[in-house]
C-alpha cells in the first residue's frame, strides 16, 4: 500500500501537450493534464524543489497506472479523493446532495440533519450520481487511430460524415478497452480535436454513504454566499468504495468488502497557511479559454442572460409548488425537489456570475484586439498554412449559421432534461429509436453499456417524483418554447400561443391518464421496440414519440456543427499558439473532464479598490454572520459547541477558531468540486469547492489577480466528527497516528 507526499507549486514553466514543444508561462495559470507534467522544462522542476516539491514528474503520474494522482477519483461529476486504506473517499457536500435526497425521508432526513455512520455496518447505499467511482487506470494516444491519415475521418465528405467518423472510431476505441468487463473508457478530445487520448478507469459500482454534515452546515450561506468570500461553508462529505470478497468491481451486495486502493492521500491535521504552496487535482468540466470574439459574445448577450431568466422562473415554480404540496399533506415534495432547486440555482448564480465577470474583465475586447492582431501575424507570415489563415472566417460562418433558431433550441432541450413523467417518456422513445442501430453508431448514453445506469435512473424517479412542482416547471418551458418558435408536436398538444397555465391544466389531465408513475412500467419501456411505445395511449408517451423528431433534428444539427469545429477549430487553434507562441504565451487544453492538476498558493486577493480579502475563514466568523435564519442557520449543537470554545485540537490560534475555508490561486472550474487540495507532502488539506464571484468568468480566461478557488479545510471536517458528532471510528481511521 502506498502513500503520497506530493509538491506544493508554482509553475514557472510549461508545456502545451506531450505531443507539443513547452512553452513558457508564469504564475499558476493551466489545468495540466498527468503526461504533461513530464515535459515541464527541468527549470520548473528546480524551482518547485526549492519550494517544496517532494516528487518527481513520474512519481506524480508514471505513465503505467502509478503514481500520486491515481488516488484523485471521479465520484457522479465530481472529482473526490482516496484518503485511507479501506475505500474512503472524501468530496464536497453538494457532491453527495442527491445521494442524501434519495436515502432520506420525511422522517429520516440525512440531508437536512446529516448522516454518521458509526461502524461499517451503518453504512448506506449511495444512489443517484454518486453511486459509481471511477479510479484512473492509463492514459493513451490515440490521435492517430481517430484522424490519422488512413482515418474514415481524413476521407469524410462533409462535417456530419466527419463528425460520425470520430465518433465510430472513439467508440470502436472505447469496446476494445472495456473487453474485460473492469474498466470504465472514454476518448477525449483536446485542444477541439488536435489530439484524441483514450482514458481508462476502474469503475467501482458500490458505493456507501459514510459522514455528512447537517445540511445547514454543508450549506451554510446558501446562494447569497454562493461564489462569494469570505464562506463559512462545511462543503464536505465521506463515501467509501467496496468490491466483491475476490477484490473485482461488483454491484451493491451485503458481502462486498470495502475496497484497497493502490495510492491514497494522508489527511493532515495541520492545515496550511497564507504562502504555502498547495496544489488541486481533479477532472474540471469545461473551460472556454480560446473562442472567437462572435462565440464570447453570445454567451455574454444571449446565452447567459437566458439561462439566468429562465432559472429564476423555474426555482421559483418549484418552490412555490412544492410548499402548498406540503401544505396539502405531502410531507416529502420538498424533499423531493431539493436536488433540482440547488442545481438551478447554482447555474442561476453562475450566469450572473458569468456575465457580470466578461463585463468586468473585458473578455470580448481582448478576444476582438487578439484576433486582429493573429490577422496580422498570420497575414505577415509566409510560413502559415493556407487553412490557417481562412479559418478563423470559415468558424465564424459556422458559428453564425448554428445561431440560427437558437432560443427555439435551447427550450426544447430544457424540456427534454426538465426530468419528471416525460423526460422518463422521452429517455424510453430514444432507447428504442438507438437500439434499431448498430451498438457502435448508437448515440453515447445509449449503447449497451450504459443499460444498467439507464435502469438505475427510472429507479431513482420514484425518489423524486413530485406531479405538481415537476409539472409546473414543465408548463413554463413548454409556454415558452411555443413563443420562441414553431414545435408541430407542442402545438398540437397544447395549442399555438398556449399559456403557462392552459399548457399546466392539460398536463394535470395528462398525469390522471398516465401509467408512468409506476417504476414498473418505466422500466419495461426502456427495452420496448419503437413500434409499441408508438402504439401506446399513454398521454406521455403520445407527446414523446411526437416530440422525438424534433429532438432529433437538434441533435443531428448539433453533430453537423461539432463536425464543423472539428474541420476548424483545430486549424485555428494551431494558428493561435504558433502567434502566442511567438510572444511566449502558453496555449495548454481547454478543460474537458479529464484527470488534471493546477498548481497553486494560499493567497487572498483585492476585489476592488480599498479592499483585501484575507485567505482563510474560522468559526469567529461563522458566529459574526450567524442569523439564526436560513441560510445563516448553523444547527444548534455547532454552534453551541463553538460558542464554549470546544475547538479540541482544531482550533488556529491566529485565526481564533477552528479553520473553515480557505483561498488559492489554483486553476479550476466546475467539475472541480470536491477536488483534494493538498499540501506539500501529499496530505489532505482541503476539499475544493467554489470559486470567488470575481473569477466566476475564469473559465474564459485565468487572471492572477483575481483567479482564487475556495476550498473546505479539512480540519473543519475533523472537527465536527471529533467534537460534534462523536465519529471516533473515522477519526482512527482518517488520524491513525493521532
Amino acid at each position: 500500500m502506498k502513500t503520497f507526499r506530493t509538491l506544493p507549486a508554482v509553475v514557472v514553466a510549461l508545456v502545451v501537450a506531450a505531443s507539443l514543444p513547452p512553452c513558457a508561462a508564469s504564475a499558476d495559470e493551466g489545468q495540466w493534464s498527468p503526461e504533461q507534467l513530464a515535459e515541464f522544462d527541468p527549470t520548473a522542476w528546480e524551482a518547485l524543489r526549492a519550494r517544496g516539491l517532494a516528487f518527481s514528474p513520474a512519481q506524480l503520474w508514471d505513465g503505467k497506472g502509478g503514481g500520486l494522482l491515481i488516488a484523485s477519483v471521479e465520484i457522479g461529476g465530481c472529482s473526490g479523493a482516496f484518503v485511507s486504506a479501506d475505500g474512503l473517499i472524501a468530496t464536497n457536500h453538494h457532491c453527495a446532495f442527491d445521494a442524501l435526497q434519495l436515502a432520506s425521508t420525511a422522517d429520516r432526513n440525512f440531508l437536512e440533519n446529516g448522516f454518521v455512520a458509526k461502524d461499517r455496518a451503518g453504512e448506506v447505499e449511495a444512489r443517484g450520481r454518486a453511486a459509481r467511482v471511477l479510479v484512473p487506470k492509463r492514459i493513451v494516444d490515440v490521435t492517430d487511430r481517430v484522424r490519422g491519415a488512413k482515418s474514415a475521418y481524413a476521407r469524410a465528405k462533409d462535417d456530419l460524415e466527419r463528425y460520425e467518423a470520430v465518433e465510430l472510431a472513439s467508440k470502436e476505441i472505447v469496446a476494445e478497452c472495456e473487453k474485460s468487463g473492469v474498466s470504465r473508457c472514454r476518448v477525449a478530445s483536446f485542444y477541439d480535436g488536435l489530439f484524441f487520448r483514450l482514458q481508462e478507469q476502474t469503475e467501482l459500482k458500490d458505493v456507501r454513504l459514510v459522514y455528512a454534515p447537517p445540511r445547514a452546515v454543508g450549506e451554510y450561506g446558501g446562494e447569497i454566499d454562493n461564489f462569494r468570500w469570505p464562506r463559512h461553508t462545511g462543503d464536505f462529505s465521506f463515501f467509501r468504495a467496496y468490491v466483491a470478497p475476490d477484490g473485482k468491481a461488483a454491484l451493491h451486495a451485503a458481502g462486498n468488502v470495502p475496497y484497497r486502493p493502490a495510492a491514497f492521500f494522508p489527511v493532515s491535521s495541520r492545515g496550511v497557511a497564507e504562502g504555502d504552496l498547495v496544489m488541486v487535482t481533479g477532472y474540471p468540466g469545461r473551460t472556454n479559454r480560446y473562442l472567437s470574439a462572435s462565440a464570447v459574445k453570445n454567451f455574454e448577450e444571449w446565452f447567459y442572460p437566458l439561462r439566468s431568466r429562465t432559472y429564476i422562473d423555474l426555482i421559483a415554480a418549484l418552490e412555490h409548488a412544492s410548499a402548498s404540496a406540503a401544505k396539502a399533506g405531502d410531507k416529502e415534495a420538498p424533499l423531493r425537489v431539493a436536488n433540482a432547486i440547488k442545481s438551478y440555482a447554482n447555474q442561476e448564480t453562475n450566469a450572473r456570475g458569468q456575465i457580470e465577470g466578461l463585463r468586468r474583465n473585458g473578455v470580448l475586447a481582448r478576444v476582438r484586439t487578439e484576433e486582429s492582431a493573429l490577422s496580422d501575424y498570420l497575414a505577415a507570415s509566409k510560413q502559415a498554412p493556407s487553412e490557417w489563415k481562412t479559418a478563423l472566417t470559415q468558424l465564424e460562418a459556422a458559428l453564425a449559421e448554428d445561431r440560427q433558431g437558437q432560443e427555439r433550441r435551447f427550450y426544447l432541450e430544457e424540456i427534454e432534461r426538465a426530468g419528471g413523467l416525460l423526460n422518463s417518456a422521452l429517455t424510453s422513445v430514444r432507447w428504442a429509436q438507438e437500439r434499431a442501430k448498430p451498438d457502435l453508431s448508437r448515440d453515447a448514453g445509449f449503447q449497451d453499456r450504459d443499460v444498467e445506469r439507464a435502469r438505475q435512473k427510472e429507479k431513482e424517479v420514484t425518489r423524486s417524483l413530485t406531479p405538481v412542482p415537476q409539472r409546473r416547471v414543465l408548463a413554463l418551458l413548454i409556454s415558452r418554447s411555443l413563443a420562441s418558435g414553431p414545435s408541430l408536436a407542442l402545438v398540437q398538444a397544447f395549442g399555438a400561443g398556449a399559456t403557462a397555465e392552459a399548457v399546466e391544466k392539460k398536463l394535470a389531465a395528462m398525469d390522471e391518464g398516465t401509467r408512468l408513475a409506476g417504476e414498473e412500467v418505466r422500466l419495461a419501456n426502456l427495452p420496448a421496440p419503437l413500434e409499441t411505445l408508438s402504439r401506446s395511449e399513454d398521454p406521455y408517451l403520445k407527446l414523446a414519440t411526437a416530440l422525438a423528431p424534433e429532438l432529433a433534428a437538434i441533435r443531428k444539427k448539433r453533430k453537423e456543427t461539432a463536425g464543423a469545429m472539428l474541420r476548424l477549430r483545430p486549424a485555428y487553434l494551431s494558428a493561435l499558439r504558433a502567434y502566442r507562441k511567438s510572444l511566449g504565451r502558453p496555449v495548454y487544453p481547454d478543460a474537458n473532464s479529464t484527470l488534471r492538476m493546477s498548481f497553486a498558493e494560499v493567497k487572498g486577493y483585492a476585489p476592488r479598490e480599498a479592499t483585501l480579502f484575507l485567505p482563510q475563514t474560522s468559526t469567529k466568523g461563522l458566529l459574526a454572520k450567524e442569523t439564526g435564519i436560513e441560510p445563516f442557520a448553523t444547527p444548534a449543537k455547532v454552534r453551541d459547541a463553538v460558542t464554549r470554545g470546544d475547538f479540541g485540537a482544531w482550533g488556529d490560534p491566529q485565526l481564533g477558531g477552528v479553520p473553515i475555508c480557505f483561498l488559492s490561486n489554483a486553476d479550476t472550474t466546475g467539475g472541480n468540486s470536491g477536488s483534494p487540495t493538498l499540501n506539500g507532502k501529499g496530505e489532505l488539506v482541503g476539499l475544493n469547492f467554489d470559486r470567488v464571484w470575481e473569477n466566476v468568468a475564469g473559465d474564459f480566461g485565468w487572471s492572477p489577480i483575481v483567479s482564487r478557488n475556495v476550498s473546505a479545510d479539512i480540519r473543519y471536517a475533523l472537527w465536527m466528527m471529533d467534537r460534534v458528532d462523536g465519529a471516533e471510528n473515522l477519526l482512527r481511521e482518517l488520524l491513525p497516528a493521532r
